[in-house]
């Protein structure tokens, strides 16, 4: 209540000291924690890849609906199985002004593989068993058919000879140069050899408090913050009268992580007690404010490759007694593990409740994040809450469910094994063919909601928050700033 309380305060008195922005001021947005680098290659954190989507170009990009499109390739094409040709744009130019060539999108593929940047997008490129430029065109030959290879050229590219410093003194190849990097600020100005930015730049503030977020926002100090914050604070916000809430259902999955190794986990029917223990629409109208939707497979809506006909939990507390009647674990005692965040330690006390009502004893062990990530990846855990965030391909199935990706070669931290599974996955990797893809990936949706691998609980909304005025906001599922060059008053 006493956050509530505040917020109504910041709403009722800020707009009399808010101050009108100028249309020549820069566009300032806020980010919660620093870019851990600056160079594409090297930054794999949420917010330095943000950062990287306008301040590099990659041969494809993501649109708003998940496709794949050319960004710094005018095109591509697929030569039998195994290759892939890029023919790449003339007349773009970094921020230094040298034009960008293939040679640049070979240096920059052949500097992760060869190992001259050390960093761990190097794994994710394991595919490709060569790259090199043909007059205008870049050509990727791969080790084997790999369906989802077109994901990873979305890196973005870099000058040819960019070092390991590259990330102090960024020369981007997108539509924003760094102009200047503060203590807690980095100054973006439009790239003036692409001339594509509707603003004169952006001022990226580093705000990793919600309040002072929330604050800045509101009194006109901040014009734009994406996915930055919670639903009580959105729910505050949306009462203010200087603000505009962009909404939509986003890319990440909220779900209940589960050991299949435990002595009781590893009935199917305890876990499907516990699915339909839980009340997960009134969470969500409750504790999200209504910012999320139920899920049900971690493959979000907005992607073609979601399944709608799964299997999916309700609210059934009577068939949870009933299952844990059958097994004779009628007052059984778990430990829920989560990282010790508001949200998370507030639906920690939520579950504890509703599974309480079907004779489910919950011990509830919140910690510090790495302390609670290194317990997961140990396997040290019986139940985890957590979220899979920007998920935008299909190939995470291998990383998740293979039998052969438990850490630390993979996610599959629950130890789940089904070879129908294992081979729809290698089957789905393979081919090409989007109908046939498709089907193989329907079927493994519905094979591990049926065998219970996790809980599903929600897909989060992506949101924007801006000030009245703003023009060119587009909300993308995973909380992309690729519309940054749109943004004008």
């Amino acid at each position: 209540m006493r956050k509530a309380s505040f917020f109504l305060f910041l709403l009722v008195f800020l707009p009399f000291c808010s101050r009108e922005k100028p249309n020549t001021d820069l566009v300032k947005i806020a980010l919660e924690n620093f870019p851990s680098s600056l160079d594409p290659r090297v930054g794999t954190d949420q917010v330095s890849q943000r950062l990287h989507q306008v301040l590099y170009r990659g041969l494809v990009k993501r649109t708003k609906d998940g496709r794949l499109v050319p960004d710094l390739a005018v095109s591509y094409r697929r030569q039998g199985d195994r290759t892939f040709i890029f023919k790449i744009r003339k007349n773009l130019r970094f921020c230094n002004g040298k034009e960008i060539t293939p040679k640049d999108v070979v240096y920059t593929y052949r500097s992760l593989l060869e190992g001259k940047i050390r960093s761990i997008r190097r794994g994710s490129l394991w595919m490709i068993e060569d790259v090199f430029a043909k007059g205008q065109d870049v050509v990727f030959r791969l080790k084997k058919p790999y369906s989802s290879f077109l994901i990873n050229t979305t890196l973005g590219i870099v000058p040819e000879g960019a070092g390991g410093d590259f990330g102090a003194h960024p020369v981007g190849s997108g539509p924003y140069c760094v102009a200047k990097i503060y203590e807690d600020e980095i100054l973006l100005k439009p790239n003036p050899y692409q001339r594509v930015a509707k603003n004169p730049g952006i001022l990226v503030r580093i705000i990793p408090d919600e309040v002072t977020r929330a604050l800045e926002l509101t009194g006109g100090d901040l014009d734009l913050v994406v996915n930055g914050f919670s639903p009580d604070t959105l729910y505050e916000l949306s009462r203010g009268k200087n603000l505009v809430i962009k909404r939509r259902q986003g890319g990440n999955f909220a779900y209940i992580g589960i050991n299949l190794r435990d002595r009781y986990l590893r009935d199917r029917r305890i876990r499907l007690a516990i699915g339909y223990a839980i009340d997960r629409r009134a969470i969500i109208k409750n504790l999200l404010r209504g910012y999320a939707t139920e899920a049900n497979t971690i493959i979000p809506p907005y992607l073609p490759w979601h399944e709608k006909g799964v299997f999916a939990f309700h609210y059934a507390p009577s068939l949870s007694v009933k299952l844990l009647r059958e097994t004779g674990h009628q007052n059984l005692a778990l430990e829920f593990s989560c990282a010790s965040r508001r949200l998370s330690r507030q639906l920690a006390q939520i579950l504890k409740s509703q599974l309480a009502q079907v004779g489910i004893k919950l011990k509830i062990n919140c910690g510090e994040f790495s302390y609670f990530y290194s317990k997961v990846v140990k396997g040290d855990f019986q139940l985890y809450f957590m979220m899979w965030v920007g998920i935008s391909d299909p190939d995470i199935f291998r990383f998740v469910f293979h039998s052969k990706s438990t850490p630390p070669n993979g996610a599959n931290r629950g130890g789940y094994s089904n070879p129908e599974v294992d081979k729809l996955i290698e089957e789905g990797e393979k081919t090409y063919d989007f109908e046939k893809r498709k089907e193989i990936f329907s079927r493994i949706q519905k094979i591990v909601a049926r065998d219970v691998v996790y809980i599903p609980l929600w897909y989060p909304d992506s949101v924007a928050v801006y000030r009245k005025g703003l023009r060119g906001v587009e909300v993308y599922p995973n909380g992309d700033l690729t519309f940054l060059p749109e943004l004008h008053y």
